[in-house]
């Protein structure tokens, strides 16, 4: 397996595909099976590099102090040890705050940027998620059901679930969430998302931006409360950026719409292509 050594993290990652570069930043919890279902078919367009964030999944997990900022860095510090110039960058949940973040202080890095289901800053329903995450994992464990049905109830449309791969989504989570993180880095992961305010950032990216939600999604919604960032004020915020609300899809469009996924983003990001 490929590791690349940054300054205090070994980093997996993968590459496949050819053409021009796509980083995704994968949410943290499931690392990067969270694009299983769409990197095959977004390696038929693009050279997709496929990674686990420092604290997660294959990579290292050194005892630091883990936050959005220092995520964004070490996505700079992969494209270096990989000799990649530039790419575009597709960031899911809380990696799509990574991926404002990153798009923001490497701009020059960034050709097309796409976030997606996040929000640039939590509010009260959003922070109360997060500790109600931390609570349950240290009260039953990463691998607990109670931890799964919750972080499922939240990922995921009620119709979705209520279909027949309900169960066996609560189960995948449950396993990517104890295979994925440790505990400490799972609490990091909640806090940095809780502490987080990227309004500062938004108006400084200049990429052609897609900002993508689940018209369903009840994690991190189009639009937060009043004390949060949601996804339709991101692409409001961000001067270059256009909105696509998924219909009846919820937070995991990953999972409940890779198609649909794979087909707005490629669309997107091939805009470059065609404008050359």
């Amino acid at each position: 397996m490929p590791f690349a050594d940054l300054a205090d993290c070994r980093i997996w990652y993968e590459l496949k595909g050819s053409g021009d570069y796509l980083l995704q930043i994968p949410g943290m919890f499931f690392a990067h099976d969270n694009f299983g279902l769409v990197s095959d078919a977004m390696a038929e367009h693009f050279t997709v590099i496929d990674f686990d964030q420092c604290g997660t999944g294959l990579s290292g997990r050194p005892s630091r102090r883990y936050s959005i900022e220092s995520w964004a860095d070490d996505c700079a510090l992969l494209l270096d040890a990989l000799g990649v110039e530039r790419a575009h960058v597709h960031g899911t949940s809380a990696a799509g705050m990574v991926a404002i973040r990153f798009a923001a202080v490497h701009g020059e890095r960034v050709d097309r940027l796409v976030i997606d289901c996040s929000a640039a800053r939590l509010d009260f329903v959003g922070r109360a998620m997060c500790e109600v995450w931390k609570a349950l994992a240290q009260a039953y464990g990463l691998g607990s059901r109670e931890l799964a049905l919750n972080i499922a109830g939240q990922a995921c449309s009620r119709a979705f679930l209520d279909g027949e791969r309900g169960p066996e989504t609560v189960e995948s989570i449950r396993q990517l969430v104890e295979r994925n993180c440790t505990l400490e880095t799972f609490c990091a992961v909640c806090d940095a998302m809780i502490e987080v305010d990227l309004s500062a950032d938004l108006g400084r990216i200049r990429a052609p931006t897609l900002v993508t939600v689940g018209s369903e999604d009840v994690m991190t919604p189009l639009d937060q409360g009043a004390q949060g960032i949601g996804n339709r004020a991101i692409a409001e915020l961000i001067p270059t950026a256009e909105l696509y609300v998924m219909d009846g899809i919820g937070h995991a469009n990953l999972l409940e719409a890779p198609e649909l996924t794979t087909e707005v983003v490629v669309e997107f990001l091939r805009l470059t292509e065609a404008a050359g």
